[in-house]
């Protein structure tokens, strides 16, 4: 038997993509001093990362691919130390509200970003924690103006074709492209309106310093918002997103950060949009003050601290005895 590292992980996820949030928490963990053994999720043998888990204080998990879940559950059925998994996405709701009884919701401590639902995953038996996303803290700058962006005044980074059961997304980009024409850009992955490619790194924190205005969206559920606000607010834009409940308990202040509104009143978005067109300096000063928040309490390190303190209070245990009741994090008062 291996004799324990101090401050190692094993982490499976999807480390194929550079921009992946795995590779930025496992990044992050280095940067905060852990070590990370990486396992890709599609391509690993059980048994090579069992022997891993062996010196490594617990097991971290993001999944990515259902097919392959095999993989990691008879890891889970055999190693000694805790186990942890990790998602940003909603799952009540929708069809994937069906993935909810596989392994990957049975480690010993889950952790995601949906703060809404608290009760459905106690019935499910799932130890749930609620944590909202991140971003990259090293991200956390301010981009330079790129000149293929003149012209552009509204930017929408995504995807058109999303989730069946969230059709206001088409709505939004449809609406901001008949209102502001060439001025607007759609900068993703899939072809309708859209500017061919990826923006990720540092394009994405240029595009945010040479467009004035980024609009976000998320799929709504109370509690639960898209990584776009930690993303875009940390990476220097200047955001309009949707009032959602739960935003302001974890320190955003309207108007202050980015800019809200509500789904659907787009007589007021263009009013909102139109107004801040036109008066830069105010724009300036929340791209400065979201970054500086973000930055201060919404980085990956700031959601792994969180993590290790869950962990830490259990005393490393598999089975642990403080419920998400018992670990909450203190509400961001500024």
């Amino acid at each position: 038997m291996k004799e324990k590292q101090k401050n190692k992980i094993v982490y499976i996820g999807n480390f194929k993509r550079w921009w992946s949030a795995e590779t930025y928490i496992a990044k992050s963990f280095e940067d905060l001093g852990w070590k990370v053994k990486r396992i890709q999720e599609d391509e690993f043998k059980p048994e090579d990362a069992i022997k891993e888990c062996e010196d490594a204080k617990f097991l971290l998990w993001t999944r990515t691919w259902v097919e392959k879940i095999h993989l990691v559950e008879e890891v889970l059925s055999k190693i000694k130390i805790p186990s942890v998994s990790w998602h940003l996405d909603l799952y009540f709701g929708l069809d994937r509200e069906k993935e909810l009884k596989l392994p990957f919701w049975k480690c010993d401590y889950v952790f995601t970003a949906d703060g809404g639902h608290q009760e459905e995953f106690k019935k499910l038996g799932i130890n749930h924690y609620f944590l909202s996303p991140g971003v990259y803290k090293k991200d956390c700058y301010f981009g330079k103006k790129d000149k293929k962006w003149k012209g552009k005044d509204i930017v929408f980074l995504g995807s058109y074709y999303y989730h069946k059961e969230w059709q206001y997304r088409k709505v939004l980009i449809e609406w901001l492209q008949k209102t502001y024409k060439d001025r607007f850009a759609l900068v993703g992955g899939d072809q309708v309106y859209f500017i061919k490619g990826s923006c990720w790194g540092k394009d994405k924190n240029n595009l945010f310093a040479s467009i004035p205005i980024v609009m976000g969206d998320s799929l709504y559920s109370p509690n639960y918002w898209s990584d776009r606000l930690s993303e875009s607010c940390g990476r220097g834009a200047f955001l309009i997103f949707p009032c959602i409940e739960g935003i302001e308990d974890e320190g955003y202040r309207y108007y202050k950060d980015f800019i809200p509104y509500n789904y659907g009143d787009f007589k007021t978005l263009k009013e909102i949009i139109d107004y801040y067109l036109i008066h830069p300096k105010e724009r300036e000063e929340i791209r400065n003050s979201g970054m500086a928040f973000v930055k201060k309490y919404h980085t990956w390190e700031n959601k792994i601290q969180y993590v290790l303190s869950v962990l830490e209070k259990n005393n490393w245990s598999k089975n642990p005895k403080y419920k998400y009741e018992d670990c909450l994090r203190p509400r961001i008062k500024r």
